[in-house]
């Protein structure tokens, strides 16, 4: 299963960074590849949000399940339904200096049956652009708020 790992470091308290992550629709218009990020429903730390991201010029979507770990500053992430065959990962939110080291983690499969292996560098490459991608916008996020 490919896996992509990005970490990056955020001048700011790991409480802060972590709740502004928390927040997923308020941390979208961050997101450059993120066409829609939208919460169906929250109940304590979980939470299900539907997403269409742009890829190749093409939409990729996927519903996500996050359960977050408030105590341990940290998220696990899994697609019960969209184009992905297999996603999930994790974020951690690590103190370190003056402020936190963010690091994500996706294990995924995506099938396309018409390409099959002549993609699959190509959307490796995409996963992981999308990982720095997004620790990029919560940086942004942090720093805006």
């Amino acid at each position: 299963m490919p896996e992509v790992h990005a970490e990056r470091f955020i001048l700011a308290p790991p409480e802060k960074v972590y709740a502004l992550a928390k927040d997923l629709e308020g941390l979208k218009p961050f997101l450059k590849d993120v066409q829609t990020l939208r919460l169906l429903h929250q109940e304590g730390n979980r939470t299900r949000t539907e997403w269409v991201g742009v890829a190749m010029g093409k939409k990729v979507r996927w519903v996500e399940e996050e359960e977050w770990d408030d105590a341990l500053l940290r998220n696990r992430f899994w697609s019960p339904e969209g184009d992905f065959d297999r996603y999930e990962g994790t974020w951690e939110f690590i103190p370190e200096g003056e402020g936190t080291k963010v690091v994500l983690n996706i294990t995924y499969e995506l099938t396309i049956p018409i390409f099959g292996p002549l993609l699959r560098r190509l959307i490796h490459k995409l996963m992981q652009e999308n990982a720095v991608s997004v620790l990029k916008g919560l940086e942004e996020r942090v720093q805006s708020a």
